[in-house]
C-alpha cells in the first residue's frame, strides 16, 4: 500500500487540535473560577445586607452604619468588577472554542482525505489480487488443458 503523502499534515493538524483543546480547557477553568468568585462576592453582599438589616433593627451607632454601608459599597464595586471579568473570561472561552472547532474541522478534512486514500489503496490491492487470482486460474486451466491434450 502506498503511503499517504499528507501524513505529516494529519499529524500537524492533530497536534494543533490537541493544543486548541487544551487552551479551551484552560479558559473553561478560568471562567469557572471567575464565576465562582462572583458567586462568593454576591453571597458576601447578601450576608452583609442581612447583617445590616438585623443590626439596624437593634439600633446601631451612626459610625457602625457608615462602616456597613462603605463595606457594602466596596463589595458592590468588587461585584461589578468581577462581573466584567466573567464577561471577559467568557469571551476568551468562546474565542478558544471557535479556534478549537476550526482545528477540528481541519483535522477531519485531512482524516477524510486519508480515509479516501486508504480506501483507494485497498481497492487497488483488491484489483491486483483479483488479477493475480484470475491469472493463476487461467494458468491452471491451460496446464490442465495441455495435460489433457498430451494424454490424448
Amino acid at each position: 500500500m502506498a503511503t499517504f503523502r499528507l501524513a505529516p499534515l494529519v499529524k500537524f493538524a492533530e497536534e494543533r487540535s490537541e493544543a486548541a483543546a487544551q487552551e479551551l480547557q484552560r479558559h473553561r477553568i478560568q471562567l469557572n473560577q471567575a464565576e465562582e468568585k462572583l458567586k462568593q462576592l454576591q453571597g458576601f453582599l447578601a450576608d452583609y445586607q442581612a447583617r445590616l438589616g438585623h443590626t439596624a433593627g437593634q439600633g446601631v451607632t451612626v459610625q457602625t452604619l457608615i462602616d456597613f454601608q462603605q463595606f457594602i459599597g466596596k463589595l458592590e464595586i468588587a461585584i461589578r468588577s468581577q462581573s466584567e471579568e466573567v464577561v471577559r473570561c467568557r469571551q476568551r472561552w468562546e474565542n478558544a472554542q471557535e479556534i478549537w472547532m476550526e482545528r477540528e474541522r481541519e483535522l477531519k478534512a485531512y482524516l477524510a482525505l486519508r480515509d479516501r486514500h486508504d480506501r483507494e489503496e485497498i481497492r487497488k490491492d483488491n484489483r491486483r489480487d483479483q488479477r493475480l487470482q484470475d491469472e493463476f486460474a487461467q494458468n491452471a486451466l491451460r496446464r490442465r488443458a495441455a495435460e489433457e491434450n498430451s494424454q490424448d
